[in-house]
């Protein structure tokens, strides 16, 4: 019963977004519009395509029947790159094409009989994926049970529908000047370091102000959730790499269309990654000892204590903070991006020093648990490794920063 009532509720929220975005779409039209700018692009040249399509099969093929199939193909060729539009295209027309072989060969041979029919269907369904067609597998079986039922003469003209349905989605993707996807990837990127950048400032501040195991589950509960958006801004990213494939207008929209600027986004994510890793891991270490995990000391007075030894750790973060709120800006490529880069150097300086300060607190003393020791050794050198993460000169990620601007770096 509490499933149904979640169901109902869930059914009643969605039913409310729609009418929001209704009134919205009423009231603030142009608004609604930019929000949704790419999904009005797809459907005006879905739209194109398909009337595009229609036409040129009564041009083309003069046949008295409507030419249904050819703005149906052009209507699920068209996607938002163009290397995704012709890879669906070629998967369509090849999934039709051996649909009508198969027709051909296979009733020749066995006849029609409800046996053949499953055969068929059975084979043809191993050969769309011997062929990998993915989604379009199910087009060989489709077509050959539609030849079969309208005869052998339906087959050349599906090919022919088929074809010209697919050049048509084609040629509008290319004429409608296709996105690269770069500027919204390098936006999303951006985001995701600036959300980055907000929780290690997060545990910084608690690090000065007092924290205990309730303040460390909730820097763990945000770190899991900024990992939803490093999978957006990887998700923006590969559809970035896949815009610039095929696409004849990236030469012409300048150096951010540049495979450079993708190349750069790239290592900066792979360094966000790591370093969202290695925060996750400085929490988990601070979190253990606010609980008294793995052997660490029950005494309250010796944890507070241990624990504000921790100080320049915070120091070390916030410098952290600051070179993500850099590279953010570097990502976003506006102007300015020297300023950034001028930013994240000093944030970078500040953070060594800052990593010494705290190396020379956290020295192990007489009589403090082997296990406290080692903890904060692994504190230390997870936020350490962070540091080397940015560096553009020595990092592993040196690509994140243009190679005009990391020499200054």
């Amino acid at each position: 019963m509490e499933a149904v009532r979640e169901r109902w509720r869930k059914g009643r929220a969605r039913v409310g977004e729609a009418a929001d975005g209704l009134v919205e779409a009423v009231r603030h039209p142009r608004r609604w519009c930019r929000a949704r700018g790419e999904g009005i692009a797809q459907a005006v040249k879905a739209a194109v395509a398909c009337g595009l399509a229609w036409q040129a099969a009564i041009v083309l093929l003069g046949r008295g029947e409507w030419p249904v199939v050819a703005p149906l193909a052009a209507l699920l060729t068209v996607q938002f790159t163009v290397y995704r539009t012709v890879r669906q295209g070629l998967k369509q027309f090849a999934g039709v094409l051996a649909g009508v072989s198969a027709a051909a060969g296979f009733f020749q041979l066995a006849g029609t009989t409800a046996v053949t029919i499953g055969v068929a269907v059975g084979v043809c369904l191993g050969l769309g994926r011997l062929l990998r067609l993915g989604s379009q597998a199910g087009e060989v079986p489709t077509t050959v049970l539609l030849v079969l039922s309208s005869g052998s003469g339906y087959g050349v003209s599906r090919v022919w529908d088929t074809l010209i349905g697919v050049g048509c989605g084609v040629a509008v993707t290319l004429a409608a000047a296709p996105p690269t996807h770069l500027t919204r990837a390098g936006g999303r990127v951006a985001a995701a370091m600036e959300g980055m950048a907000g929780a290690t400032r997060e545990v910084s501040e608690g690090l000065r102000e007092g924290w205990d195991h309730r303040t460390t589950r909730a820097w763990l509960t945000r770190l899991d959730a900024l990992g939803g958006l490093l999978a957006q801004a990887r998700r923006s990213v590969d559809e970035a790499d896949e815009g610039m494939r095929l696409n004849p207008w990236r030469l012409r929209r300048g150096r951010r269309a540049h495979p450079e600027g993708l190349e750069r986004l790239g290592e900066a994510l792979r360094c966000l990654e790591h370093s969202h890793s290695q925060l996750h891991s400085v929490v988990r270490g601070l979190d253990d000892l606010a609980h008294g995990a793995r052997g660490m000391p029950e005494d309250e007075e010796l944890r507070t204590r241990m624990c504000e030894r921790l100080q320049p750790v915070a120091e070390l973060l916030e410098s952290l903070a600051r070179g993500f709120e850099a590279q953010a800006g570097i990502q976003r490529g506006v102007r300015g991006v020297d300023a950034h880069v001028e930013a994240l150097d000093e944030a970078l300086r500040s953070g060594q020093e800052a990593h010494r300060a705290a190396a020379r607190e956290l020295e192990p003393r007489e009589g403090e648990p082997l296990a406290l020791w080692a903890l904060q050794g692994s504190v230390l050198d997870e936020a350490e490794q962070i540091l080397h993460e940015l560096d553009p000169r020595h990092g592993p990620h040196p690509g994140a920063v243009p190679p005009s601007l990391r020499r200054a770096a």
